[in-house]
């Protein structure tokens, strides 16, 4: 029986598209050619895009996230994108990175 299943799941594996095919990519073309500074604010704004949208099942779940976010300081990120902003301002293609980060989910 255990064969059986596992058979199954092998195959249903394989033909299930993988949801998370392109994710590296497109962070990589969001980030292609940016400075330091905004490649590494669009990865804590893609972070935090992700752990806003988690759900506290139970306090365990609810802790992580809490832990998650305050690590990733994602409520300076108003702040630090705004100071990025002022930086960057005649520079349209960060700019437009930065806004493509936000959008990320």
């Amino acid at each position: 029986m255990f064969k059986v299943f596992a058979i199954i799941a092998c195959t249903v594996s394989f033909l299930t598209p993988n949801v998370y095919a392109g994710f590296d990519e497109d962070i990589a073309a969001i980030n292609k050619g940016m400075p330091k500074s905004v490649k590494l604010f669009n990865m804590r704004q893609i972070e935090c895009n992700h752990w806003a949208g988690e759900e506290p099942y139970d306090k365990a779940r609810l802790k992580a996230i809490i832990a998650a976010t305050t690590n990733l300081k994602c409520n300076a990120l108003d702040k630090d994108e705004k100071n990025l902003l002022k930086k960057y301002k005649l520079k349209p293609e960060v700019v437009d990175s930065m806004n493509k980060a936000k959008a990320f989910i």
